[in-house]
């Protein structure tokens, strides 16, 4: 069995964060730090059923449901501030609630705008330390998002549809150069991981990248 957590971190007067942590009552080597995108919340597929994996595997999950969407302070911010808010919100999230607790296997897994945030820890390493990274649909056209992938020292699943927006041909096939970059290319999905116009193709999808992840994981996790 387990608990969850539902509360927010206020990080200054323009920023409250929600966040849901679901804790297992057994003791837990690993936690899931789960970034979600601007439409793709962690009530939606990917998320949901990562996260009811991660519980099977006795790793917790942190979600964090930050908001800054609906802020239009954010939406007047230069890209690089707007960058910096996200991930200022991101730190001041795990800096509070897992600041008592010792995990020794740590994943992030974002989506979409989520990974922006990530590829900036990637770099700094800031809140986490040998962290695993899964990243769904990210932002391969930013240039931080890519070269944090490229030039990642941790090893790092990627999975994109070549129908998104985002799918830059060269760019995930320069990944290859670096042996701890798993990528994963589905066909004809787009940037909600989805198949237009057919749900069973975009339910196979689903389970797919929910197989992906789960083996991906399985890798670096000994609960």
């Amino acid at each position: 069995m387990y608990q969850v957590i539902e509360n927010h971190v206020v990080r200054n007067e323009y920023s409250t964060i929600p966040f849901t942590w679901v804790r297992s009552n057994e003791p837990s080597n690993g936690i899931c730090i789960m970034l979600p995108g601007l439409g793709y919340s962690t009530q939606r597929p990917l998320f949901h059923y990562a996260t009811g994996m991660c519980l099977n595997q006795n790793i917790d999950v942190l979600q964090i449901n930050y908001q800054f969407a609906k802020d239009e302070r954010f939406r007047k911010l230069k890209k690089e501030e707007q960058n910096h808010w996200m991930y200022e919100d991101v730190k001041a999230v795990v800096e509070e609630v897992l600041r008592e607790t010792s995990y020794e296997h740590c994943f992030l897994l974002s989506k979409s705008i989520g990974t922006i945030p990530m590829a900036l820890e990637w770099v700094k390493k800031d809140f986490t330390n040998k962290s695993i990274g899964i990243w769904l649909t990210p932002l391969i056209k930013d240039d931080q998002v890519y070269h944090a992938l490229l030039k990642t020292d941790q090893p790092s699943l990627c999975v994109i549809g070549d129908q998104d927006h985002h799918f830059i041909e060269e760019r995930i096939s320069s990944l290859k150069n670096n042996n701890l970059v798993h990528t994963v290319v589905i066909p004809n999905a787009d940037h909600g991981l989805e198949i237009k116009g057919d749900i069973l193709a975009s339910i196979e999808t689903i389970k797919r990248v929910i197989e992906q992840v789960q083996e991906f994981m399985d890798k670096f996790s000994d609960n």
